[in-house]
């Protein structure tokens, strides 16, 4: 499928028919985020019961184990043989470009922006505004569930230790010096009083991007969580001696 000019011309349809292909934003990245917390197959179901033919028919060739390249020629073929035009057309863009990413594992943000420019900057801004509130929402809920959990083990109960005991600046200068990457996966026996602090510290952005990075980590070994939170220590640590954070106790 070519997205040029021509594509544009065909896919040109009202203001509220590309409202109504808002709804392909949210059921693709969720599905995206399903299959990238419990694997393709956990797709099964949602390809056996949707009602879009195309939507059942891509998942269906991502659980069976087809190449992508195969996947998207066979729906490629469905879309160019209905001769579709307008919404009609756009939707189903939007869907096989959504298996595809799916399949090839990118990730739920990349493929909401991906499936967003399928309907502009009012599309993207309509987006927002409606599902604003719903990140927020649950990363609120995510904060109030852990805010009383315990810090895992003494390594757990030190980190904790360590950055209740930090100030503002503190706080900043740490988060600056750290990959948010590295900072999740310490986090994971990190006691719900710290994690809440780092979370109230940091810009809107940043911390929905810490909680994406939360939600991305699974199957980890106590090895690589502790490797993390050593590197934590040691980050402190160093800014403590060069004088950039108030000592505190180690």
């Amino acid at each position: 499928m070519e997205y040029n000019w021509e594509f544009s011309r065909k896919t040109r349809c009202s203001e509220e028919d590309r409202r109504q292909c808002l709804k392909w934003v949210s059921t693709l990245v969720s599905l995206a985020k399903m299959a990238r917390r419990n694997g393709l197959l956990s797709l099964v179901q949602q390809a056996e019961e949707s009602p879009s033919f195309l939507l059942s028919k891509g998942l269906q060739l991502v659980v069976d184990g087809v190449k992508p390249e195969v996947v998207k020629n066979v729906l490629e073929t469905y879309i160019l043989i209905g001769d579709y035009r307008g919404k009609e057309l756009l939707e189903r863009c939007m869907v096989l470009e959504g298996i595809i990413a799916i399949q090839k594992g990118i990730h739920p943000k990349v493929i909401k922006e991906l499936l967003l420019a399928f309907l502009g900057e009012d599309g993207y801004h309509l987006y927002e505004s409606q599902n604003g509130n719903n990140t927020e929402n649950n990363l609120e809920t995510f904060l109030k569930k852990i805010k009383n959990a315990p810090p895992a083990g003494a390594l757990g109960g030190q980190l904790e230790h360590v950055i209740l005991g930090l100030n503002d600046d503190g706080i900043e200068k740490f988060l600056m010096a750290i990959d948010t990457g590295d900072l999740a996966r310490a986090m994971k026996i990190m006691g719900g009083r710290a994690q809440v602090k780092l979370f109230a510290s940091m810009p809107e952005k940043a911390a929905h991007a810490l909680s994406d990075a939360l939600d991305d980590l699974r199957d980890l070994d106590d090895s690589e969580i502790n490797e993390a939170a050593q590197m934590v220590l040691e980050i402190l640590s160093d800014l403590q001696r060069q004088g950039v954070i108030a000592p505190s106790n180690f």
